[in-house]
């Protein structure tokens, strides 16, 4: 058979790379797309996802139309080539659209039904959609699908790569760390998602906050656009730890003490590994929801708050392994899809 995978996040990276090697190991054809966008170019590389380079995404609103409507341009003719059976996807607009044109069967991935404008344009034209247990089918049916469509499967969508990354990929040294202090690391927010608005100069204020209250640790930061490094590195260079490339997330967070992100992936990565973490913003989402009731994840509304949680985090022992406990016990109990997601996609012949 041959399988299209779309792949535009650094996530669908992690998500994709082990389901795309087993169905290669089963001598099926796999052809990957993605866009213009650096870290998961930079991050396919480190992952060994070889990606064919199709198209760019826009920032605003009309621009990101433009980009779309170019893309789906230049994409048909290279889809209508390899003349895929299946696409698979994580609410990518283009290929939804191509795949609905092209008569292909379609298996997408979501976990975010928070994220309106990319449901509204992929989730109807999906033969099945695969997401965590604790997401409502309502929650996606609302988008124009039913019900027997949507398959559940028991676990987090980090726990796919977690289960078979056991080890980091760096040593302190590679990032420039000191092993004899205690690391906090900071992810910038999404600041291109049209699902976020007004929190544009939150990120900095955080940091800025941060770099001035735990001068004592090694604060690693992260961003995930160049326009965005170039404004840190401009801010901050000189006061704290700038990854200036494109580096395996999880590696990272292997070498943490805290994590502080926007309430991304990278949250719940931290979460399945034990790691304390908060989340600045996206408190609403489903998947933070339930890593707050489980008392994986935390919230932090304002500099104060994440002063006073990242002092807990980083020298309360009995919190730090509590954490630790329950998130071993919950990624225990959570199942390995992959089995399932490639039974599901070689029966669509």
């Amino acid at each position: 058979m041959k399988f299209w995978f779309d792949v535009l996040t650094p996530k669908q990276v992690n998500l994709f790379k082990p389901i795309v090697d087993e169905l290669r190991k089963r001598k099926h054809e796999v052809l990957c797309t993605t866009r213009k966008y650096r870290e998961v170019q930079e991050l396919s590389k480190i992952k060994g996802l070889d990606l064919f380079i199709v198209g760019r995404h826009g920032s605003d609103s009309y621009e990101k139309l433009k980009a779309s409507t170019e893309r789906i341009q230049k994409l048909i003719g290279v889809i209508e080539k390899f003349n895929p059976d299946v696409l698979v996807s994580l609410a990518s607009p283009e290929a939804s659209r191509i795949a609905f044109g092209l008569r292909i069967r379609h298996i997408g991935f979501n976990d975010s039904p928070h994220a309106e404008a990319t449901c509204r344009l992929s989730v109807p034209f999906l033969n099945k959609l695969l997401c965590p247990w604790i997401i409502p089918f309502n929650k996606f049916i609302k988008y124009g699908i039913t019900k027997h469509q949507i398959i559940h499967y028991r676990a987090l969508d980090p726990a796919l790569w977690i289960k078979r990354n056991k080890k980091s990929l760096y040593k302190h040294e590679d990032i420039g760390l000191d092993p004899t202090k205690k690391t906090i690391t900071f992810r910038f927010q999404e600041s291109k998602a049209a699902y976020l608005y007004n929190t544009k100069n939150l990120s900095n204020l955080l940091l800025k906050s941060l770099i001035l209250n735990f001068k004592d640790t090694n604060i690693v930061v992260l961003c995930r656009y160049s326009d965005q490094l170039q404004a840190v590195k401009d801010n901050f260079n000189n006061s704290a730890i700038i990854v200036d490339k494109v580096i395996d997330g999880i590696s990272v967070l292997r070498l943490s003490d805290v994590f502080i992100g926007s309430g991304g992936t990278m949250n719940c990565e931290a979460s399945l590994l034990g790691i304390p973490n908060m989340s600045y913003i996206m408190h609403n989402i489903l998947v933070n929801k339930f890593l707050f009731s489980k008392g994986l994840s935390y919230k932090c509304r304002d500099e104060g708050e994440m002063i006073k949680l990242t002092r807990k985090m980083l020298y309360d022992e009995k919190m730090v392994k509590i954490i630790k406990s329950k998130s071993n016990g919950l990624l225990s109990q959570m199942e390995d899809p992959k089995k399932k997601i490639i039974g599901l996609l070689e029966s669509c012949k």
